[in-house]
């Protein structure tokens, strides 16, 4: 019986997993946004290792943190030009929740 219920737990635990990892059910307009967070995300942590590069090695790592600070401009544009095209509500909430994050983001680097 104990290797049955553990056994359903792993079931279990491994859709939850497959959900998360596959985008569960996103909508095409929602993974629109997800795509555009998740790049928002990777060069958050670009800019994040060119900073610790910068400190630690004492390297010039100019060219990188101005790259990723030029990605977020583009996704801030991207990000407006979709939303303008949104029409579900849960994507609309989405982007706007992005929207503030970029300008919260800009807004801290710029000072």
């Amino acid at each position: 019986m104990k290797k049955l219920i553990v056994f359903v737990l792993i079931v279990v635990a491994g859709y939850y997993a497959y959900q998360y990892f596959s985008g569960g059910n996103l909508t095409a307009e929602q993974k629109q946004v997800q795509t555009l967070a998740d790049e928002f995300q990777t060069a958050r942590q670009r800019l994040s290792q060119a900073e610790r590069s910068a400190a630690v090695g004492g390297l010039d790592t100019t060219s990188d943190a101005d790259d990723a600070m030029h990605t977020v401009g583009l996704l801030q544009e991207k990000l407006q030009a979709l939303s303008e095209k949104l029409s579900e509500e849960k994507a609309i909430a989405m982007a706007e929740k992005l929207a503030r994050e970029l300008r919260s983001f800009l807004e801290r680097r710029s000072r």
